[in-house]
């Protein structure tokens, strides 16, 4: 009876979405399927297939190991690759995943988490709607995930930079997780994503790159105030103002001319437009800054115009606090910032290798691109 137990090298993975997909994904040693739910041996069709509070669509990732020596001192852990794949999946495809944990591991039954099934989700947000986002129009098929398989089979990919997307991917997904429930914790998540994808272009900005004019004039003033002004100057200058520059400079390195053609937004008012984009980001961070060392709350302003699509603030927040009211009113809402920093995790992969789509390239094809061949159209 051997046979009916868990293989030792085969594991399996419990992950599940508020979006609807189809196909699966299937690769040498690794298959992502459907995990069909329903009561009382009914399949339970209208709260997968359709839009609702409740939707919750199950699939299991199933792949294989090597053998382990003998007696292991301490047993792996396999559940962090359910973390990874619903990382990449949330970026490929925009979409809510969660990892519930192994169902099979290292021959055992296990029992996975089910909390999140009983977690009530709003519909109308394109994370959590059955409708590809806008921008790329990546079709939500499991079949795509060949997009992104490089990231972990067959990787060949420099490891530095798997580290870093992994990183910043896990705040992104962190960021649709807890939106609904605790919007300024989405908020901040976003712009820590931005940080650690700024954080591997360090070594491209020169320190007075990451200065504006002002402060760099202060700094000469400093220079020629006295004996000591030059050796002042080196050391305020590797403090003042790196950390918000480089943020900003490597979110506008990364978003790129197509990015502002397609938005979630039905409105061209309610857009993001590139020609105030650079003051837009730069007010994401002051928010970020003004709720660290106050703890004003602004979630409620991010998240007012969700359920419309809005990515910009609609007039001037009604709030005493005149720094705090400027930068809610020139910062993206969450709608808007999770399309930014999606996008930038999306171009970050296409240019380190994980091809995605052609327009994500610094030089944009004349035509959409198709979205490559491997897109089937059919249902299953």
């Amino acid at each position: 009876m051997s046979e009916l137990r868990p293989k030792k090298t085969v594991q399996k993975i419990l992950i599940s979405t508020t979006s609807r997909f189809i196909g699966e994904y299937e690769a040498d040693g690794m298959l992502i399927t459907h995990a069909l739910s329903g009561f009382a041996g009914t399949p339970n069709l209208p709260t997968t297939l359709t839009e609702n509070p409740l939707c919750r669509n199950s699939f299991i990732i199933s792949f294989e190991t090597p053998p382990m020596e003998k007696d292991p001192l301490a047993l792996p852990d396999y559940s962090v690759v359910g973390d990874r794949w619903c990382t990449y999946l949330s970026i490929l495809f925009g979409k809510r995943f969660d990892n519930h944990g192994l169902v099979e591991g290292i021959g055992f039954f296990r029992l996975p988490q089910f909390e999140h099934y009983s977690t009530l989700c709003n519909p109308r947000l394109p994370q959590n709607n059955h409708s590809p986002r806008k921008d790329l129009e990546i079709e939500l098929d499991l079949k795509l995930v060949s997009l992104v398989e490089r990231l972990i089979v067959n990787r060949n990919l420099e490891p530095q930079f798997v580290q870093f997307l992994r990183s910043a991917g896990r705040f992104y997904l962190q960021a649709l997780q807890t939106f609904e429930r605790q919007p300024e914790t989405a908020y901040l998540n976003l712009i820590t994503c931005g940080e650690i994808l700024s954080n591997y272009y360090n070594h491209e900005y020169e320190k007075e790159d990451l200065l504006d004019d002002e402060t760099k004039s202060l700094l000469g003033g400093i220079e020629k105030c006295c004996q000591d002004g030059p050796k002042i100057a080196k050391q305020v200058r590797g403090r003042l103002m790196q950390v918000k520059r480089r943020f900003v400079k490597t979110v506008l390195k990364l978003l790129n001319d197509y990015f502002f053609t397609h938005s979630e937004s039905t409105e061209p008012l309610w857009c993001l437009r590139k020609e105030n984009m650079e003051l837009r980001i730069a007010a994401a961070y002051d928010l970020r800054s003004c709720y660290v060392h106050s703890g004003i709350d602004f979630g409620v302003w991010v998240s007012l115009w969700a359920n419309h699509g809005l990515e910009v603030q609609l007039g001037t927040p009604n709030i005493e606090d005149q720094r705090f009211q400027k930068s809610l009113t020139d910062a993206p809402t969450f709608l808007g910032l999770e399309r930014i920093m999606r996008f930038c995790l999306l171009r970050f992969m296409h240019l380190n290798g994980v091809e995605i789509d052609a327009r994500l390239a610094d030089t944009q094809p004349e035509q959409p691109n198709p979205g490559d061949v491997s897109r089937p159209t059919s249902e299953p």
